[in-house]
């Protein structure tokens, strides 16, 4: 019995580096959510702070982009097996689809809307966790858990009627922009590491 063919490292680092991208990208679009609900003062600091960071990630994951390009080229085994994972990531991708507009859909009625981040976020979280097998990319399964806690503690704070559960709600926004942004970071590094061995 064959071992199953891995992936090379120029597609590792390459796919670790898409990944940081656009992880980073999004986490931005959490950021300008959740900060429109805060105060002027707060809004400009945290979000010239979180700018910054994504920043800084996006340039880093651009330079890890082009140092996959500077690696051996994968062979046909390694190939195969990258469009292995590819095709689950779209499988996987549009599970996730589904999932978000049965969501919505379920929380159609407008007093329910405050749930959508909620909602959001938990599938989100959980789309994560397959990725983690098939990318081979332990953290993204402390990335989809951190998302999905999160959202359970906003969903229940909701439900317990606290006041005030936009910002509840913001908060999660905000956290869920720091979730992507560290896992981001984390998946650099390893693609670094990777680059040096």
């Amino acid at each position: 019995m064959h071992p199953a063919a891995k992936r090379s490292p120029s597609q590792i680092v390459r796919s670790r580096g898409v990944g940081a991208w656009i992880g980073t990208l999004i986490g931005i679009g959490w950021l300008v959510y959740g900060l429109r609900w805060f105060p002027e003062g707060l809004r400009f600091a945290i979000g010239l702070a979180g700018l910054g960071a994504a920043v800084a990630l996006l340039v880093a994951s651009r330079r890890l982009i082009a140092s996959a390009r500077r690696l051996p080229a994968a062979d046909a085994a390694a190939r195969a097996a990258n469009r292995r994972v590819w095709t689950l990531f779209w499988v996987n991708f549009a599970v996730e689809i589904v999932l978000l507009n049965a969501a919505i859909r379920l929380l159609a009625q407008p007093a329910l809307h405050i749930y959508w981040i909620p909602a959001i976020s938990l599938v989100v979280g959980l789309h994560f966790l397959p990725m983690a097998r098939f990318f081979g990319v332990p953290s993204f399964v402390a990335c989809g858990a951190a998302m999905i806690v999160v959202a359970a503690a906003v969903a229940f704070a909701i439900r317990a009627g606290l006041d005030s559960p936009q910002l509840y709600v913001a908060g999660e926004a905000l956290a869920n922009a720091v979730i992507l942004w560290v896992t981001a970071a984390w998946g650099i590094r390893a693609a670094r590491l990777t680059l040096a061995g």
